[in-house]
Formats: structure tokens, sequence, C-alpha cells
């Protein structure tokens, strides 16, 4: 027999994709049967039974709400503050009478005087017009006694969600009248925020309270001033923000003032002295003047602009404010 220096024949390209896909197959077993031992194992330091067995593949994370898209949220405010003849109404308030039939032209006409001055005061909540949208019925109004979802358990409404990074949806400066709110993304033009939106639900599903107990990063150990929104029609965006805005207008007591540190009172005493030389977003010649006084919204130092809400870590039903310099 001749002696052949190659006894084994070199692997083809053929056998090589083969030979790979297998060890990639058995390294694939191996990741999932060390993944499945660590799921048991970190089940196991909550749970005593150990017949339970995890299955890692319907694994899903915490639940979650349902999403509420933005133009739900839009369409409930429209049908809360709805434009109708030029003029803006009041349609969530609840009705006190029971519901009546009107023409729809006559509740047109009344909403305008003999010289057309408005008249929003004509308008019966809550009637049928073929002009008004109809109620979204996401939302059904709060019935009293009824336990409040956590906030974990809810969706904000989209202008008081936290954004960690960029532009948020509206300019709000807390210190300041939330008439002063402008929509972010019409920058440079100024343009205010509509009733509309205000009177979208802050919350899918209604919430009745919200206790704001802190602003995130304040380096105090406990926030001086927690802000609680009520309305037990439902909270909407416009309660928020005239909570937050009536808050922190508040004059600084002595008291308060001589319990500040050193640090804070000279962050407070520049941010003073901007603030009262600073004019209004919509009327120029609204400055506060020098004897304004000290108030809450100094002791912010330059973290005046709202950034949205988070639920609190404590996890106790309460929320956390998340602010920003302009």
């Amino acid at each position: 027999m001749p002696h052949n220096p190659h006894p084994v024949h070199e692997e083809t390209e053929r056998e090589r994709k083969a030979r790979l896909k297998r060890a990639m197959s058995l390294d694939s077993q191996r990741r999932k049967r060390k993944c499945c031992k660590f799921w048991k194992s970190f089940k196991d330091l909550f749970n005593d039974d150990d017949d339970d067995e995890v299955n890692t593949s319907e694994y899903s994370g915490p639940p979650t709400p349902p999403l509420v898209p933005p133009h739900r949220w839009k369409a409930y405010g429209y049908w809360a503050r709805p434009t109708l003849n030029g003029v803006q109404v009041h349609n969530a308030t609840p009705r006190v009478t029971p519901p009546i039939s009107l023409d729809p032209d006559y509740v047109w006409d009344s909403l305008r005087g003999p010289h057309q001055s408005p008249h929003p005061e004509n308008w019966p909540a809550r009637v049928k017009h073929p002009a008004l949208p109809p109620r979204p019925q996401e939302w059904s109004s709060p019935q009293p006694g009824q336990p409040l979802p956590f906030p974990w358990e809810v969706q904000l409404n989209p202008f008081l969600q936290h954004r960690y990074i960029g532009k948020t949806l509206i300019t709000f400066d807390i210190g300041r009248e939330p008439s002063g709110i402008i929509y972010t993304e019409a920058e440079p033009a100024t343009i205010p925020m509509d009733d509309s939106d205000r009177a979208q639900p802050a919350s899918w599903p209604f919430l009745t309270h919200m206790h704001i107990i802190g602003v995130a990063d304040d380096p105090a150990p406990k926030f001086p001033w927690p802000i609680m929104v009520y309305n037990a029609r439902g909270i909407t965006c416009g309660d928020v923000f005239s909570a937050i805005s009536t808050n922190f207008q508040q004059h600084v007591t002595a008291a308060e003032y001589d319990s500040w540190s050193g640090r804070r009172r000279e962050m407070a005493a520049r941010a003073y002295h901007t603030r009262v030389r600073t004019s209004n977003t919509f009327n120029p010649h609204d400055i506060p003047g020098d004897d304004d006084g000290l108030r809450r919204i100094d002791y912010m130092g330059d973290k005046i602009m709202f950034r949205g809400l988070e639920a609190s870590p404590r996890k106790d039903g309460t929320w956390l404010m998340f602010v920003g310099p302009p």
C-alpha cells in the first residue's frame, strides 16, 4: 500500500458550515440551561415551594396599563371645552337637570348676543349637538368612595409625562400663571396652550387625588411644600398646572427662610433678582419688581421649568415632580 501523506481529507465549505451550525446549537442549549437555572434559583429566594418551575419563555415583566393614543386625549379635551359659533364653552360640567332636548340652531345662536358678544354661559352642559364630538368612552366619571389606582397602574397624559432628555411638549414656568404655558413645538412662535388641552384628563383612568410629595434631585431631606391636586369629577391637566403654580407663587415665611442652609439662601437670592426683573411671556410690561418679596419659586434656583411627573419611588401612591433650567 503506497504512502498517503493526506490520510484525512480537507474539510469542505459545506462541512465547515454544518460543523459551525452544530456548535452554535450546542452553545445555545447550554446558555438556555444556565438561564433556566438562574431564574429557578432567583425564584427560590422568594418561594419555598421547590416543585414550581420557572418558564422563562413566558416571562413578560411587570404588567403595564393599556396605551391611550394621543388623539384620544385630545378628543376628550375637544369634548370638554368645545368651540361653537366662535365661543369656547364648558361642556364637562355635570348637568343638574334631567336631559333636555333643545333646537340645535337655538343653542348655536344663544352663544352670541345682539352685537356678537360671546355668551358661553348659555351653553347647556352635555347637551347633544351635531357640531359637538361624542364623549370618549375611555374615561368614566369617578364614583364616590371608589378606591384609586396606584400611580404605576395609570397612564399619565402626554403633557405630564416626564421627559428625560430633549424638549417637553409644553413650556411651563412653575412660578408663573398657567396662562403663560406655551407649546414648545411651536417655537420660535409663541402659541399659548389651548383651554381644550388643559381640559384633557391628567391620567387614564381618572384620578380624584394626586399628592406630589417632592421634587427630584432636591438636596433637602424633605420637600417643604407638598402639593395636593384634587377634583372629585376627575383631575385634568389644568388642575395639575394650577395646583403647582399656586404652590410656588406663595411667599416664603421667615421661619422657612431661617431653616435654609447658607447655600440655599444664596441660590434663592440669585433666583429672586433674576425673577423680579424678568417680564411675563405675553406681557412685556408685567415685571414683578424689587418689592415682590421672596416666593417659594426662588427656593428652586434656576430649576423652574416643568419636566413632568413620575410615581414616587416610595411606592405609597404619591408622585414626584421633575424640573429643569430654562
